[in-house]
Order: structure tokens, then sequence, then C-alpha cells
């Protein structure tokens, strides 16, 4: 993992629209920027397949693998486009989770206390949303597909990472700043844009998951959009910076740490969000259930460790609403389950069996009102 700021090239390199006019000339102005390659190194020819197929379910990735002359530089890197399935980036233009990412990579990485890729490349049209990013391969690290879920050492190991990122920004002045394109969890974007998001999911959601939902999940669902505001006025303060789609196809695990990548869904919100997103669709119920609390004791102690003390009982009822408003992730995606991959079928029913499973085994649904 190196430095994932210096040099990231911008629009100056021009803008490719898609992954065929990512070529050579394109990709050696991109790393000479970056400082990966010298001024008398060029790219030769660059060869583009797909990656990680229907692991990101807003994203396109890419694997480009290079030639070079006159010196060496990164055999590989991952170029990122926007998702061209039409509710997919419905979902993402309307909400505004592109621009974050190339925000976060250009000005917030560096003075956060997260493990990021070299990023060579961030760059967004000036009249649209879309964007590429092109980043380092990570090799070298331990990966975990989501649908196996973390281990118990992988589960402490992403805590103690998200509490350094979270406790960086606690209550900071300059959170201010970054609102403009990393919205308050309680925010008329979302108290407006979540409700159709999740009623046009939720029938859908029934239809292919419907084997996963108890009673007592159906009336939540059915009673989610009236409870909104309460989850999300719940989850929005004490204020940091929230990475917000904290799960395990984004980590790689390293003897050092943890690397983390996919910071469209960041915001600014309480911390425990992160942490209750990641216990609840990352972590199976069978290594999960009955030790939640274990994990509230080392995401406390981990925040006590960097110089921050929350009050355990208010994050143990954030932690249970938290819990519950992620149901929606699980909702959301199924109107394009038909169209989608199969592992990204196999992931949304996954993310959402387990979302509820852990609502029932948390009682997260006695935290909200009746």
């Amino acid at each position: 993992m190196g430095d994932a700021t210096t040099g990231v090239a911008g629009r100056e390199v021009g803008l490719p629209a898609q992954i065929g006019e990512v070529d050579a000339p394109w990709m050696t102005a991109v790393l000479r920027t970056s400082g990966a390659i010298d001024a008398q190194t060029s790219v030769t020819a660059v060869v583009s397949e797909p990656f990680a197929v229907g692991a990101g379910l807003l994203s396109q990735l890419y694997r480009a693998t290079m030639t070079y002359d006159g010196g060496a530089g990164p055999p590989t890197v991952i170029v990122k486009f926007p998702i061209d399935h039409p509710n997919q980036r419905h979902i993402a233009d309307s909400l505004g989770f592109y621009p974050r990412e190339i925000r976060f990579y250009t000005e917030v990485a560096p003075v956060s206390k997260v493990g990021v890729p070299k990023v060579h490349a961030a760059l967004m049209a000036e009249d649209s949303t879309d964007f590429v990013v092109v980043m380092e391969e990570m090799h070298d690290c331990i990966t975990v597909d989501q649908r196996d879920g973390a281990s118990w050492e992988q589960a402490m190991a992403s805590v103690d990472a998200m509490a350094a990122l979270h406790a960086s920004w606690h209550e900071s002045p300059d959170l201010e700043s970054l609102m403009d394109t990393f919205p308050p969890m309680l925010n008329p974007g979302y108290l407006h844009g979540l409700p159709p998001v999740f009623q046009h999911g939720w029938p859908f959601a029934q239809e292919h998951a419907g084997d996963l939902l108890t009673p007592e999940l159906v009336a939540f669902g059915d009673r989610y959009c009236e409870l909104l505001e309460y989850m999300l006025t719940t989850a929005n303060t004490p204020r940091t910076f929230v990475h917000g789609d904290w799960r395990l196809d984004n980590l790689f695990f390293t003897p050092d740490g943890v690397t983390v990548i996919d910071f469209q869904i960041s915001g600014i919100a309480s911390g425990v969000y992160d942490l209750a997103y990641f216990v609840s669709q990352s972590i199976t119920p069978e290594v999960r259930r009955g030790r939640e609390d274990e994990l509230i004791d080392r995401y406390l102690a981990a925040l006590a460790s960097h110089g921050v003390v929350r009050d355990r009982d208010e994050v143990v009822h954030q932690f249970k609403v938290a819990v519950a408003q992620c149901f929606i992730y699980g909702v959301s995606s199924f109107p394009s389950y038909d169209e989608l991959p199969e592992r990204s079928r196999d992931l949304m029913r996954i993310l959402l069996g387990r979302a509820g499973q852990a609502i029932l085994d948390i009682d997260a649904l006695s935290a909200l009102p009746s």
C-alpha cells in the first residue's frame, strides 16, 4: 500500500467514457502524474478485463494489465467506472454517491487514519456524474468473499480500523466544510430520497426473498419509511466521518491492519452506523450471534485508545437502531434482481438475510418507536 493521494491525476488527463478508451497514451499520462512511472517510461499496451464481477452493486471494475517501454511500472491497476444498470445508476445519482469517492481520495484520505490503496487517478466530468478511478491492485493481502463472512479475528481487526477512522474525525470542526459533498445522516436528500428507494425495492425483496422474512420483519418493512426520520436522527450525532459501506468486499487484510476501498456512500454521522452495518451484514449469524456486546466493547476500547470516549448505553441504543436502518441495503437493489449477475443475486439475498437475522437476534425493533 502506497501513499494514497500523491500526484492523483484529475481532469487534465481526460475522462474516458468507457473501458475501451483506457489506452496506452491515457494510462501513460495517469501513471506519470501519479509518480508511478518516470518521464522516460511509457505504457505501450493496455489489456483490460472485467474484475470482481458482481462484487459491487454501484460500479463496474476492470483489471488493466500494462506493458512498458523505457522502464518499469505497476503490472496491473484496477479501473472503476459507474454502473451501467439503469436502476443502480439512478440510486447512485439520486443520492449523490459518485462525487463522494472522488473527493475522498483527493482531499479526505490524506488527513484520515485509514489505510487505502495508492490512487493514480480520480476524476469526474464537469457536466455529469461520469467518473473514473484508477487504483493500485492489492496484492499480498487476504480478501474474504462477502458471502462467506468474516472470521472473529477479521471482525476484530475491522472494528479497530473503523474506530481509528472515526476517532480521527470525531466532532472535528473541519467536518462542516465537507458537508456539501458528504451529507450528514439526517439531511433532506436522505429524508425524501430514501423512502422511494425502499418502497421500490420492498415488493421485489418480498417476491425474490420472502423465505428470509419473518412476520416481524415484514411488519417492520411495511413501517420502514415512517420510522426513517427517527433512525436517521439517532445515527446523526456525535458527528464523525463514516465510510457508509464498511463490508468485506471493500476490505483487504494485511499483517499491518486493514486497507479499505469504495468510499461512494461516505458521509457524516455517528461512527456506530459503520459498526452496525459491518456487524449485521459482513459476519455470519453463526459467528456473530451472542457476541454483539464484545464487538461493541472492542469498538469503545479502540475509540478510547485514540482519545475518544463514548457513553456505552448511548452506543448500544444507536447500534440497535442502526442495525434496523441498515435493512435498506438488503432491499434497495432487488428491482434489478433478474438482470444482475448470479453473484450479485446471491449477495442481495445474503445481505437481506443477515440484516433480518441481526435485527431479530439483538431485538433491534424494541429500540424503535411503537
